[in-house]
C-alpha cells in the first residue's frame, strides 16, 4: 500500500506498510512511494490531486529539530524512535488510503501518465547559447538550467496541483515558460543529432470530437470549414473552436468573426456536441457538487456554468498527452531508437534523438497515437526551435 523511500529516510532500505504492519525492504511494484518524486507511484502527485496537504516521510518534530544543522542526508531510523516511525508511517499510510479511496480508479491512470515524467533524462546545455541568452531573458529563469561539469542539466520535477492537472515545474529547469527562441540552448548528446519536438495535433479539439463521435479526421478545423460550405477560412474555424471550447459567448464569437459567424458557431457547438456535454455536466455539478474528466480526475474549482467544458477537456487532454508520451516512448523502447525524452511541455514532448534516427522515429509519429478507451490521435514532429506552421496544431 505505502512505501516511505530510503532516499527520504536516510536508510540503506525503505519502509513499507501493508496489512500485516510495517517492515524494511524494497517498495513492492503495487505500493504508492513517499520521499521519492521520480516514480509514477509517487505520494506526493496523489495528494496533489486529490487536494489534500503534502505528508512528510519523518514526523515533523524531529525535521524541526534537526532544520539547520545537518548539510548531508540524515539517518533518520537512527535518530527516530522505531515505535515513533511505526506509528508516523501508519498514520501516512491512513491518508493515502483515504486519498485513493477519494480519486478511486483515477489514481491508476494517474500513475500511468506519471510514466514519461518518470522516464524523462537529463539534457545536454549549450553554455556559449545559455550565456548569450541570458543577457536578454527576464529574471533568472535560464539560471535554471545551468548545467553540471558534464553539460547536462536535470529534467524538471513536475507538479500536477493545478485545477485541471495541467502541470507546473516545481522545482529544476523552467521548460514551460522557456522563450521558443532560447530552446537553441538544449543541445545533443548525440554527434550531429538534434532536438525534436513531437505535438499533438488539434489536442483539446480531438478529445472533444472523439468524445461526440468515436473518430476524428487529421485536420479538424478544414473539416469544419467544409460542413458549411468552405464559406469560412480555417483560421475563422480555429478562433471560433478556441473561443467555444473556453467559455465565450455564442453572441461575441458571432461578433469577434463577422460574416457567418453565428452559422460557424452553431456548427462548432454541433460538431463537438457543446451544449449536451455542458447540460451533462451541470446535471453532474448539481447531484455530486463537484464535476470529473473523462478518467474521473475530480475537478473541484468548475463551479460556474462556464467552466465546466473547459477544465473538463483541458484535464482530460492533460491525461491523453502524458498516457500518449508513455506509449510513444514504449514503442521508441521497442524500436531501439536513440531519442530521449528531457522534457515534457504539456501537449508537447522534447526529445534529443541521434541524426541517424530522426526519419525512423518520423515514421512513429506518422502513425499516430491510440488512446484506449478514446481513439486515434495524431501528433507531428519537427525541430524544437522552430515555429509550427498553422496546419501542425
Amino acid at each position: 500500500m505505502l512505501s516511505i523511500s530510503n532516499l527520504a529516510l536516510g536508510a540503506p532500505k525503505s519502509l513499507n506498510v501493508d496489512a500485516e504492519g510495517v517492515s524494511w525492504g524494497t517498495p513492492p511494484d503495487e505500493n504508492w512511494v513517499l520521499g521519492d518524486a521520480c516514480t509514477p507511484k509517487s505520494v506526493d502527485a496523489l495528494m496533489e490531486t486529490a487536494g489534500r496537504d503534502p505528508l512528510l516521510p519523518i514526523p515533523a518534530e524531529y525535521a524541526r529539530s534537526m532544520s539547520g544543522l545537518s548539510h548531508g542526508q540524515v539517518p533518520w531510523p537512527l535518530i527516530i524512535p522505531a515505535a515513533v516511525l511505526k506509528e508516523h508511517a501508519l498514520a501516512v499510510a491512513s491518508s493515502v488510503e483515504e486519498s485513493l479511496d477519494t480519486l478511486g480508479d483515477y489514481a491508476d491512470v494517474l500513475a500511468a501518465g506519471r510514466n514519461i515524467l518518470c522516464s524523462l533524462q537529463p539534457s545536454k546545455i549549450d553554455v556559449v547559447a545559455l550565456r548569450a541568452c541570458s543577457n536578454d531573458a527576464a529574471g533568472g529563469l535560464l539560471d535554471s538550467f545551468n548545467p553540471d561539469a558534464d553539460f547536462m542539466c536535470e529534467p524538471p520535477v513536475y507538479s500536477h496541483a493545478t485545477a485541471t492537472g495541467r502541470l507546473t515545474v516545481k522545482r529544476g529547469p523552467k521548460i514551460l515558460t522557456l522563450q521558443r527562441e532560447h530552446r537553441r540552448i538544449l543541445s545533443s548528446r548525440f554527434a550531429s543529432g538534434q532536438m525534436m519536438q513531437v505535438d499533438f495535433v488539434s489536442l483539446e479539439p480531438r478529445v472533444l470530437r472523439l468524445l461526440r463521435t468515436g473518430d476524428a479526421p487529421k485536420d479538424l478545423y478544414s473539416d469544419i470549414s467544409e460542413r458549411i460550405g468552405g464559406g469560412s477560412a480555417r483560421r475563422q474555424v480555429k478562433l471560433a473552436v478556441l473561443r467555444c471550447l473556453y467559455g465565450s459567448s455564442s453572441a461575441g464569437i458571432a461578433d469577434e468573426i463577422g460574416d457567418g459567424g453565428s452559422r460557424l458557431v452553431k456548427e462548432v457547438e454541433d460538431y463537438f456536441g457543446l451544449k449536451a456535454l455542458q447540460a451533462r455536466l451541470l446535471g453532474e455539478l448539481k447531484s455530486n457538487g463537484i464535476i470529473k474528466n473523462h478518467w474521473g480526475r475530480p475537478l473541484r474549482e468548475a463551479i460556474n456554468g462556464h467552466l465546466l467544458v473547459s477544465h473538463f477537456t483541458q484535464s482530460t487532454a492533460v491525461d491523453v498527452s502524458l498516457m500518449g508520451f508513455g506509449a510513444l516512448f514504449d514503442r521508441i523502447k521497442e524500436e531501439d531508437l536513440d531519442a530521449i525524452p528531457c522534457f515534457v511541455l504539456h501537449d508537447a514532448l522534447l526529445l534529443d534523438v541521434s541524426h541517424q534516427h530522426i526519419e525512423r522515429l518520423r515514421l512513429l509519429t506518422d502513425e499516430g497515437i491510440d488512446i484506449d478507451g478514446l481513439g486515434h490521435f495524431e501528433v507531428s514532429l519537427l525541430p524544437a526551435y522552430l515555429e509550427q506552421s498553422e496546419n501542425s496544431d
